[in-house]
């Protein structure tokens, strides 16, 4: 996600899997990449991990890796807990949304498809 100084949003791939190397001698941050992305390995489901850290930005003001080096970022991602909304603050409809997005292990991280079946109508 790409923020100009005049607030215009644009959504990007920056195929990052592939580019990590040049990424981080640049000292660019990957903090949407999923950790299938980290291996050189990205799929459909690389994308949804990537729309659950823009939720959590979008919903919170921050990137829950703000602030992190690159190194700091994949270590997060690869080996500690899924970043998440504070299920206090948010609807609980969102809060599961955004953990279906945010499983570390591919196979078990909700596809497109399954996550446009969501609805937003089944709120307590």
């Amino acid at each position: 996600m790409l923020l100009s100084d005049e607030g215009l949003v644009k959504l990007s791939d920056y195929g990052l899997g592939e580019h990590l190397n040049r990424l981080l001698s640049e000292k660019s941050v990957p903090w949407y990449m999923a950790p299938e992305a980290f291996e050189g390995e990205r799929e459909r489901k690389s994308d949804v991990w990537s729309l659950g850290i823009s939720l959590i930005e979008l919903a919170e003001g921050r990137n829950p890796f703000e602030g992190c080096s690159p190194w700091d970022v994949r270590y997060r991602v690869c080996e500690g807990d899924s970043p998440s909304l504070c299920s206090e603050e948010w609807s609980t409809t969102f809060v599961d949304f955004v953990s279906k997005c945010l499983v570390k292990d591919v196979e078990q991280r909700w596809s497109v498809e399954q996550l446009m079946e969501v609805s937003c109508l089944s709120e307590e």
